[in-house]
């Protein structure tokens, strides 16, 4: 019967439904957003590129791409890969006097020379709060010195595809000679976006180091405000959490200004995000108008990455994608007895509303047959009705995961009536006269044994007898009363 498969499916579609609400409200944002203006962008030097094709933008979402600017300490993304592939994160590293030479505007987490720190947690004090001290210790680790690891940089760089950039350290410090464009740091970031463990770490929100010799602790803090919340402060900040991101950096030097590099990652779909050349002057600025100030790149890259999905996955109506050709009907074998009938089932929500991937939707409006179907069906005999679940759709393109959808009987299939047996009879049979012979009286059927067992005569006499002995006992007993008298 169906009722069993029937509360199965009616849990796991339920379940799905409420999977599907989840899905597109959790969506990066609603129906397309106006494409972002970047002549408005203070920063000089912008792209938002495909993770998968990262010399291409979104779009045409990009501004002076190939113009030569500073990365500042986007390029510790860079020292990050090369320590990743080269280094032994285990390894014990020494604090150098290079290392903590620096100036007191140059960001740093404090470790001292002579101090003793894993090559891990030195990665996460060059990242999460961008210290220069930190990055210097990984590089004179893995390369020997930093100009020797400047140039396992330069290696990278051009192994990557990065043949606008070049390199001379591992902080980011400002140097005249080195110098990238914003192309050349999104494919460094759809680089970074691919390694699961600089990922993991640039995501980290706060990370204790423990210095090895002593045990003295320095805790850190990602500053990457897409994935962190602002330091709280005596003053309200500026929140930009994005919940897509993967991973970015910072950086900040004067020939610079601000720059920020992110990527996120959305239903399998990388992008990443390069804003260089910010110069807008803090100067005479304090509090929270400082702070919308800093904050400023963080919101920029939000808001070119919920464009960017929008434009990527923009939410349409089944029956819209029904008249582009998407197959909304299918046929569903339900057991009736000995035969297997095929009941036509339909998507339960045709006017449900669905994220497509912008591809995807162009393959299916030219007719290229790129859209892979795959139902699932439970198994079902009758009775089936109208609206009872009936398993569930899948839409892929290129093996991505498109939407499931629930589907549902177009109409139900009853059992055939089972008919009423008619009743048995017992007909006495009796063999027929011979040839001449008289054939017998018709008699009635004994109505029990007893009676089979008594013939007619008899049973006249059992009648009679009872009231002439009634009779004479009367009579009797009239005459002997008389005579007493």
């Amino acid at each position: 019967m169906m009722r069993a498969p029937k509360s199965k499916f009616s849990r796991r579609l339920a379940a799905l439904l409420a999977a599907v609400t989840a899905f597109v409200v959790l969506l990066p944002t609603s129906f397309a957003m106006d494409k972002p203006d970047l002549s408005k962008f203070p920063e000089s030097n912008v792209i938002l590129a495909y993770g998968d094709d990262p010399t291409t933008s979104l779009n045409g979402l990009e501004k002076n791409a190939d113009e030569k600017a500073y990365p500042a300490s986007i390029t510790k993304v860079l020292t990050a890969l090369v320590a990743l592939e080269q280094g032994n994160m285990e390894d014990l590293v020494t604090i150098s006097a290079h290392a903590v030479k620096l100036s007191s505007a140059n960001a740093k987490i404090g470790v001292k020379e002579g101090e003793v720190y894993r090559l891990l947690d030195l990665m996460y004090g060059m990242l999460l709060p961008s210290g220069c001290d930190a990055a210097k210790a990984v590089a004179e680790q893995v390369g020997g010195s930093e100009s020797g690891f400047a140039e396992l940089m330069n290696e990278k760089a051009q192994e990557l595809g990065m043949t606008h950039s070049h390199f001379t350290n591992a902080s980011g410090l400002h140097d005249d000679d080195m110098y990238t464009t914003a192309r050349d740091l999104a494919i460094l970031g759809a680089a970074a976006a691919q390694n699961d463990t600089l990922c993991e770490m640039l995501t980290t929100k706060e990370y204790t180091i423990t210095e090895r010799t002593k045990g003295r602790t320095i805790s850190v803090r990602n500053i990457d405000r897409l994935v962190n919340e602002p330091k709280p402060g005596d003053y309200e900040k500026v929140s930009a959490l994005y919940p897509w991101c993967i991973g970015g950096k910072t950086g900040s030097t004067n020939a610079a200004g601000r720059t920020y590099m992110a990527m996120a990652r959305y239903s399998g779909v990388t992008l990443v995000c390069v804003l260089l050349g910010d110069k807008v002057s803090t100067s005479g600025t304090k509090n929270s108008k400082y702070d919308k100030i800093i904050a400023n790149r963080f919101l920029e890259a939000k808001n070119l990455f919920e464009y960017g999905y929008s434009y990527l996955f923009p939410l349409v109506n089944v029956r819209t994608l029904k008249a582009e050709g998407l197959p909304v009907e299918f046929s569903h074998p339900v057991q009736k007895g000995q035969e297997t009938v095929p009941l036509p089932t339909v998507v339960e929500d045709i006017d449900a509303v669905v994220s497509m991937y912008l591809p995807a939707r162009l393959a299916l409006q030219s007719g290229s047959g790129e859209i892979r179907v795959q139902v699932e069906q439970p198994e079902a005999s009758v009775p089936v009705h109208a609206k009872d679940p009936a398993g569930q759709v899948s839409y892929y393109y290129e093996d991505r995961l498109l939407f499931t959808l629930p589907l549902v009987f177009q109409y139900g299939l009853e059992p055939d009536p089972t008919a009423t047996p008619a009743p048995m009879l017992t007909v006495e049979t009796r063999p027929l006269p011979s040839p001449g012979a008289t054939a017998a009286p018709v008699q009635e059927i004994p109505s029990s044994p007893e009676d089979a067992e008594t013939d007619g005569p008899t049973n006249l006499l059992w009648f009679v007898l009872p009231p002439l002995v009634l009779i004479g006992g009367l009579f009797l007993f009239f005459l002997l009363r008389r005579k007493k008298r």
